[in-house]
């Protein structure tokens, strides 16, 4: 398959974030809270093709943790894997194919995202010794990461909006040469 030379090169800007943000939030112990990792998959996601957006996913907790032992690789990271993979490449899926507003793609990834969780939990639970019900896993991680979900649910369509902003005016620009 054949990608875009922007796709590829929005794809690794929005990767560095995933891992850049994540160390400016854990300085101030707001990881967990904000879900910094997130935004950046969920935006990209919102702007690249499906399988960018899905790879972004995927190699972005991996990345981080191989750069800054954030997240432990075991479970966290690859669980993080499947998530924000979801995440991306489902933005993605409802941006291009269903054309709903960009809220809409935000909530419809989450949504997609959080599923992914709730099945992780639901297979790896019994193998990780774990007693919570996946359904409780799930209650609490929303509950714990209610200001990262109101904030993709704000930033992202404003990132969003912004990028569609600037490449306008890039495009403007450039006819006028």
């Amino acid at each position: 398959m054949k990608y875009s030379a922007r796709d590829i090169a929005v794809g690794g800007l929005f990767g560095a974030l995933g891992v850049a943000l994540p160390i400016i939030f854990h300085l101030v112990g707001l990881g967990r809270v904000f879900l910094p990792m997130h935004l950046p998959v969920l935006v990209c996601g919102l702007v690249v093709s499906p399988i960018p957006a899905l790879a972004v996913g995927i190699v972005t907790p991996l990345a981080s943790s191989a750069l800054t032992g954030m997240p432990p690789i075991v479970p966290t990271g690859l669980m993080m894997t499947a998530e924000l993979g979801a995440l991306g490449m489902s933005a993605s899926i409802v941006r291009r194919w269903l054309k709903l507003p960009t809220v809409l793609c935000v909530v419809a990834a989450m949504a997609a995202a959080r599923v992914i969780a709730g099945a992780e939990m639901l297979a790896l639970a019994p193998l990780m010794g774990l007693k919570q019900s996946p359904w409780a896993y799930l209650a609490a991680s929303v509950v714990a990461s209610w200001p990262g979900l109101v904030l993709q649910l704000v930033a992202a369509p404003l990132v969003v909006a912004s990028l569609g902003r600037i490449s306008s005016r890039a495009c403007a620009e450039k006819e006028h040469q």
